[in-house]
């Protein structure tokens, strides 16, 4: 896919972070400091995040019907329903948490719910399939067009976010059955067994494991049966689904346009991987907020060369585990910059005097040495 190309970290940017910085105690903000560097490096200036949102991407997965989840194929409408809402832990977190919600209908709520109220976002559904996508382990989850429709999806869903004046992306998935895809395409990319790219997901038992790592086994033998060297569209047509081919364009986008996007779990690290094939220099836009719950998620960010944030194993539907870490985030922020619009950088911030330093002072030192 034609995408335009990735800026490169803004230099200039990242050493103006890093001098504002000196200002603070030295180590004051730990590894949050780096992460500081690198939105401003991202965005080409150091500031607070202003206006974050979680978009949350709705799309169900034929697998679903074979028992691999601990969730019926149903709650997939349900928590799209409760995130527009505004409704359920997700929401509530994401206020306590300062985010923004706005869901992506790739096909479920027009078609399960038509008592709804109109969303916000059914502009450019054209190409996208209505219900769930082909069980992988037997057949392509999606055709090609439908491949490339939920890419487009994905990419316009971060520019009309970014265009309306977002600053910071969370790309979250709610499909039940979401982990089995995400485990094919991560042994896919990774080289790993389809019984160690097999997690518990929403936290299944070992009868249901048994039956996803099989799933995931036939699947993975479907993909490298398509292609020794799959590209991307390939690789999200025969074993994805919408949600994660929209995710992939999503964080591509987001890259692309200069705009910090969160990952923080399986789909999401898969979905990066992707997306940096995609649109190459993407993970330099890329925010590893934890490791997950999934040991899938580590292999993912370990290949992409992210050191997540936070070893919290947080799990759970729609960005749950990204909203609980952000608010430390936002925190670090303020200690830098402030967080009242209209204010100055460093305005409300815990910047201290050069002057109160000794001549003894130093900004880094190895902890290991004496």
């Amino acid at each position: 896919m034609d995408l335009p190309p990735v800026p490169a970290p803004d230099e200039a940017a990242l050493a103006a972070s890093r001098e504002h910085r000196s200002h603070l105690p030295s180590g004051a903000l730990g590894r949050w400091a780096e992460v500081l560097d690198q939105l401003a490096a991202v965005r080409g200036r150091g500031e607070a995040t202003r206006r974050p949102r979680l978009v949350v991407l709705a799309a169900e997965h034929g697998v679903a019907e074979l028992g691999v989840s601990a969730y019926e194929p149903s709650a997939t409408a349900s928590r799209a329903a409760a995130a527009r809402a505004g409704t359920g832990p997700v929401a509530a977190v994401a206020r306590a948490a300062g985010v923004g919600v706005v869901v992506g209908d790739l096909g479920v709520l027009s078609a399960t719910d038509p008592d709804a109220p109109e969303a916000e976002d059914h502009e450019e559904t054209d190409g996208l399939r209505v219900g769930p996508s082909d069980p992988i382990d037997a057949a392509d989850a999606l055709g090609e067009d439908e491949v490339t429709a939920a890419i487009a999806r994905g990419r316009a869903l971060a520019d009309r976010e970014i265009d309306s004046g977002a600053d910071f992306l969370v790309g979250a998935t709610c499909g039940v059955g979401v982990s089995t895809p995400s485990a094919v395409l991560l042994a896919a990319v990774t080289g790993m067994e389809p019984v160690d790219a097999t997690g518990r997901g929403s936290g299944i038992d070992d009868a249901a494991w048994i039956t996803k790592a099989g799933v995931v086994r036939d699947a993975l033998f479907r993909v490298r049966r398509a292609a020794t060297n799959a590209d991307v569209p390939t690789l999200l047509r025969v074993a994805g689904g919408a949600d994660l081919a929209a995710l992939t364009g999503l964080i591509a986008q987001a890259a692309v346009r200069r705009t910090p996007v969160a990952i923080h779990d399986l789909p999401s690290a898969v979905a990066a991987v992707l997306a940096h094939r995609l649109a190459p220099g993407a993970d330099t836009a890329m925010i590893a907020l934890t490791a997950g719950s999934d040991r899938g998620t580590r292999r993912a960010l370990k290949l992409l060369g992210l050191r997540p944030l936070t070893d919290w194993a947080t799990a759970g539907d729609s960005g749950l585990g990204a909203l609980l870490v952000l608010p430390t985030l936002w925190a670090a922020e303020t200690a830098a910059y402030g967080r009242s619009d209209g204010d100055d950088p460093g305005s409300g911030s815990a910047l201290e005097n050069d002057s109160a330093r000794s001549a003894h002072a130093v900004t880094a030192w190895d902890a290991e040495l004496l």
